[in-house]
């Protein structure tokens, strides 16, 4: 018989989930407030990549009975986030560079955690920040289709 969750491993659950949801809304915001269409569109697609793995996480929420905070007052609080953190796309980008990679690592800690069953939805959302370092990285060396490794990451599915 597998061992319970510990606690430490369902409340980062529950926050990760709920950052996915604050994520897609932050970027959805960063993407009202673009002047630039292929800009507002990438944003867009990281927005998908957040909502994408918040559902692919949904599953273990519910497995484990956690209750997130009103996606409301989630959607609010990305928005808000947003305001604060929206400047010239050059900015964005290394900004997000210097700390997308981090989260890699959060993601890895969590799966340390977790339940074994737990594995193939968790290290799916630890690929969907694989997949926004992926193209931060290719965007910001001025790759044509930096948006590739977003797009690759939305066809992915637990098997």
């Amino acid at each position: 018989m597998t061992p319970a969750p510990t606690q430490a491993y369902l409340n980062t659950l529950l926050l990760y989930y709920e950052e996915e949801i604050e994520g897609e809304a932050f970027f959805n915001g960063l993407a009202e407030w673009s002047e630039h269409p292929s800009q507002r569109e990438k944003l867009h697609l990281l927005a998908a990549v957040e909502d994408h793995a918040a559902k692919v996480t949904l599953p273990l929420i519910r497995k484990h009975g956690l209750i997130p905070r009103c996606e409301d007052d989630l959607f609010r609080s990305g928005r808000k986030m947003a305001r604060k953190a929206a400047k010239p796309w050059g900015a964005l980008l290394a900004e997000f560079a210097r700390v997308f990679p981090g989260y890699i690592e959060d993601f890895q800690r969590l799966e340390a955690m977790a339940p074994p069953e737990d594995l193939p939805r968790l290290k799916l959302l630890t690929e969907h920040e694989v997949a926004a370092v992926e193209f931060l990285n290719l965007e910001i060396s001025g790759e044509k289709n930096s948006v590739e490794p977003m797009m690759n990451y939305l066809r992915m599915d637990i098997e």
